[in-house]
């Protein structure tokens, strides 16, 4: 192949990895703003090959497989850890997930694709030559921006949803920058990621054909993404100062986290289950016979048990008879056999004195094996790793504690990453704190736990929520309703999570007393009111010109002769 040729198909991968390396464990998050340049330049300023007819190929198919070569090279990196659990779902998951790539591909080359001859014609007057070709740029940034938001929003929804690591994740760090997601949600903002780096592409081109022909140009696309940008960053900074110097009535809870870090391997080995009990019970009363404890959790499958064992009640009933505390447990529960529940349970006193909520967003081929009875490939693939599937719990309804005066928004494992679902917990009026119990040791010592809280850490921007996280292994942490890890209350701030001071690593067995805050009069975001309004509204819009597209190239009918 030509130079010419094969450039488009290694352009692309790289804006895979680059894109790859702004997440943990690289975090290398500036690349943001770049990652997609090679990406838009390949589906912008290549052109298809000749078919032997002599007839181009599809513009629409070319750029549909340069996208999915773009993000399958993204999600094999990015979601390498997969192959801690499934060589083959490692393969197969990016395969699936790259389509989305595909599709934002056909429609960047064709419907958002822009061309700077167009507006360089001889026949263009002085004002068009001035000023077209910015809002040529801008409309077309918008376009892109629009579908690609718009296509994260429905990879989060679609087949049960997998929104993990958009590219606002990636700014997990820049609080400033995030603070929008109230207003937008996460998808919201990948939508100026995108915008921001169309107009960056065409701005460095337009740039370079203007000093060669010596005379510069307005760049109005190019003001209006700073002025975006830094609106957005105005934005982060008054909602940071205003949360920060709240004046509202505030409810103060003291919350214990506790970590054991148990491989994955031992958690249901009997030969480890009594120095685990073990374990539990002394960290936990550790701290609930010295000091007065509002709330302690421990993470999702704490017990390798369901909650009505006989055992599993004598050893919780022995834990919480040790103070007056409410303990939040990950567990199983079996109403009938078949019917099988993983839940978080919340007990105060004793076993008898629980609310329990049924986790409602299952995983495929984690907790459940999808069309088990209609399509058998699937059973015998993987029916002897998920012998049993999980049912799905139903109820949206918040965990009431002290008789309503403050509530939990329970979200077990990857809930933390929707927010859609996280925003059907929201109650106005009522101090709320969100609890998270999760299971990472799935995924050993990888990047996993890391992604996840990142992606975790939106649903307390989104919802304006603080959130309790307890995980088996991985990050077990405390976060503020403007997604910071750090003690803003403390004279001296530190990081409130479970780590070796020495080495650094979440992946220890700990503990973690905090204080969590929560306001009384807690209200409703745009977010919480509306969800992914943002990203859906524009998502429809840049389907709406595929449609256009599509009937105004339909062939029409000669008129007829009768």
């Amino acid at each position: 192949m030509k130079p010419k040729t094969i450039w488009p198909w290694l352009a692309a991968p790289l804006s895979g990895g680059l894109l790859a390396l702004c997440y943990p464990t690289w975090d290398i998050n500036a690349l943001i703003w770049f990652w997609a340049l090679p990406l838009l330049a390949a589906l912008w300023f290549s052109n298809p090959e000749q078919k032997k007819s002599g007839k181009p190929r599809s513009r629409a198919w070319r750029g549909w497989w340069i996208g999915y070569s773009s993000g399958l090279t993204f999600f094999l990196i990015n979601l390498s850890w997969l192959a801690e659990v499934s060589g083959v779902g490692a393969v197969a998951l990016p395969a699936y997930l790259a389509v989305y790539f595909g599709f934002f591909g056909a429609f960047a080359a064709t419907i958002g694709r822009w061309n700077f001859a167009v507006v360089e014609s001889a026949q263009a007057n002085k004002w068009q030559k001035t000023f077209a070709p910015s809002w040529d740029v801008l409309r077309i940034a918008f376009l892109n921006g629009a579908m690609w938001c718009g296509m994260e929003w429905l990879r989060g929804v679609a087949f049960t949803g997998l929104p993990w690591n958009g590219l606002g994740v990636a700014l997990h760090e820049n609080l400033y920058l995030i603070q929008i997601a109230d207003i937008i949600g996460v998808t919201g903002i990948s939508f100026v990621m995108m915008f921001c780096s169309c107009v960056a592409l065409a701005t460095s081109y337009r740039l370079i054909q203007e000093f060669g022909n010596r005379g510069l140009r307005p760049h109005l696309d190019f003001t209006v993404a700073v002025a975006m940008v830094m609106g957005i960053f105005l934005y982060g900074l008054n909602r940071i100062n205003q949360i920060t110097h709240d004046p509202s009535e505030t409810k103060d809870i003291r919350a214990l986290l506790v970590q054991l870090n148990v491989p994955i391997d031992q958690v249901w080995d009997n030969a480890a289950l009594t120095a685990n009990l073990d374990d539990y019970y002394d960290l936990t009363t550790a701290y609930v016979e010295t000091a007065d404890f509002d709330l302690v959790v421990w993470p999702e499958t704490a017990l390798p048990g369901r909650f009505f064992y006989p055992w599993v009640q004598q050893f919780l009933n022995k834990v919480l008879a040790k103070g007056d505390f409410y303990l939040m447990a990950g567990l199983e529960e079996e109403v009938q056999p078949n019917e099988l529940y993983n839940v978080a349970t919340l007990m105060r006193g004793s076993t008898k004195n629980y609310q329990m909520y049924r986790k409602t967003h299952l995983v495929p081929f984690g907790e459940y094996l999808p069309l088990r009875n209609t399509f058998p490939p699937f059973e015998w693939v993987a029916g002897h790793l998920i012998p049993g599937d999980f049912q799905a719990g139903k109820s949206f309804e918040p965990l009431d504690l002290d008789d309503g005066e403050w509530q939990i928004i329970p979200l077990i494992c990857f809930e933390d990453t929707i927010g859609s679902l996280a925003r059907k917990f929201v109650r106005p009026g009522v101090p709320q704190v969100i609890v998270n119990v999760t299971n990472d040791g799935w995924f050993w010592e990888s990047s996993e736990s890391a992604q996840h809280l990142a992606n975790a850490r939106f649903r307390c921007i989104e919802l304006r929520r603080p959130m309790i996280r307890a995980a088996n292994t991985g990050v077990s942490c405390f976060i503020d309703e403007i997604g910071s890890l750090y003690d803003r209350n403390s004279k001296q701030s530190f990081e409130r999570k479970i780590v070796d001071d020495a080495s650094g690593s979440s992946f220890i067995t700990g503990t973690l007393p905090g204080t969590v805050r929560m306001k009384k009069n807690s209200t409703l975001t745009i977010y919480a009111r509306y969800g992914d309004w943002f990203s859906i509204s524009l998502g429809c819009f840049a389907f709406a010109m595929i449609g256009l597209r599509w009937k105004n190239r339909r062939p029409r009918k000669p008129p007829s002769t009768n």
